[in-house]
Parts: structure tokens; sequence; C-alpha cells
């Protein structure tokens, strides 16, 4: 996989949805998200941190916020008082190459965005799915244990994608399509309802 191929991948992502953004009405952008207090429009503000918080800023902010990243990220999203439409322009123009966060990874800037436009698609009801090889990469890497999933969650269960050739582990299963296996793996508890298979309930009470 070549940085050629990640941009690739996320110049798709992010066009599928720019084009879902642009058709929210103001309703919409206040609905809450998946993300624990914030909106939709509140979401939108946060993807666009990576490109727009320079690395000074990111260092002095994270210090104001004693080195917590969610305190920073929360400040962040809300102190951004653009509008949904004001918002939607300059995601649309983003790009993988322009993702800045310190020690991020390669695939950083796709699994930002696939993670968080779950967060944003599922409560409006909207059908966008992330694309099965933009998926398969993205699942691969944050359960490879450098990232953001623990074995806590992962640990005695098969995870199986029901739209992509990707599983992983051993043991009851936990089967949904990759948009949805993504956000429950990060803990988004009503994308967690969605799941299903043999190992769902086990799967669900470990996010307690």
């Amino acid at each position: 996989m070549t940085t050629t191929d990640v941009e690739a991948l996320y110049t798709v992502e992010r066009d599928r949805f720019a084009e879902d953004l642009a058709g929210l009405d103001d309703a919409a952008w206040r609905t809450p998200s998946l993300c624990r207090g914030w909106t939709v429009r509140d979401v939108c503000a946060h993807l666009l941190m990576p490109y727009e918080l320079g690395f000074g800023s990111f260092i002095v902010g994270l210090a104001q916020a004693r080195f917590n990243f969610d305190k920073l990220a929360d400040r962040w999203a809300r102190a951004d008082r653009r509008t949904g439409a004001e918002l939607t322009r300059p995601i649309a123009k983003t790009s993988a190459a322009g993702f800045a966060v310190p020690g991020a990874g390669e695939l950083a800037p796709l699994a930002h965005l696939a993670i968080h436009s779950r967060d944003v698609r599922r409560p409006l009801g909207l059908a966008g799915r992330i694309s099965p090889e933009a998926g398969r990469m993205v699942h691969n890497d944050l359960t490879s244990g450098k990232h953001s999933v623990g074995e806590d969650l992962l640990r005695g269960l098969r995870f199986q994608a029901t739209d992509a050739d990707w599983s992983r582990g051993e043991g009851p299963e936990v089967s949904g399509d990759v948009a949805t296996l993504l956000s429950a793996l990060n803990r988004r508890r009503a994308a967690a309802e969605d799941v299903a298979g043999a190992g769902a309930d086990e799967f669900r009470s470990r996010l307690d």
C-alpha cells in the first residue's frame, strides 16, 4: 500500500461524505452525533482540527488541556463557530497528505474520516458506507495492537465484516458491515447495538 493508494481511498471517502453533508439542513447539523456531547456540527469541526491546528498551537493547546487529547479536541470543536455549510467546504478540500497530527501513522487520516463519518451518518439515518478496501485497511491498522482498539474488546471473539473480506480473531462471532464494526470497536455504544452474531451480547457487555 503506497501513499498514493491511501490518498486515492481518502479522496473517495471524503467526496462521498462531503456530498452527504451538502444535503443537511439546520436541524440535522444540531443532531446529537455518536460522539458523546457533540452534535453533527461539532464532529465536522473536529474533522478539520488536524488540518487547521498547527504544530505549535497543538503543543500549546495540549499543555493547556493538561496533555489530555480528548479535552483539547473538545475545546477545539466547541470554540469553532462556523456553520455546517461553512465547515463542509473545507472538509471537501482536505487530503490525506495534509493531515498533520504528531506521531500519526499513514492510515490515520483515512481512519479519522471513516470513524467520524459514521458518527454523523448513523444518527441521521444516512446510508453511506465505507468502501470495502478502505474498511479492511483501517480495521487491520486499528486492531494490530499499535493503535486504538485494545485486547479488552477483541479477546476471545471473532469479528466478521459482512460487506468486505475482513475478519479478526477466534471465538463467538460479532458481525456487521465494516462501518458498523469500526464504529462499535471505537466504543460507540449505539453502533454496538447494530452488530449481530453469537458474540454480540458479550461484546456489548465489554463496553459497560
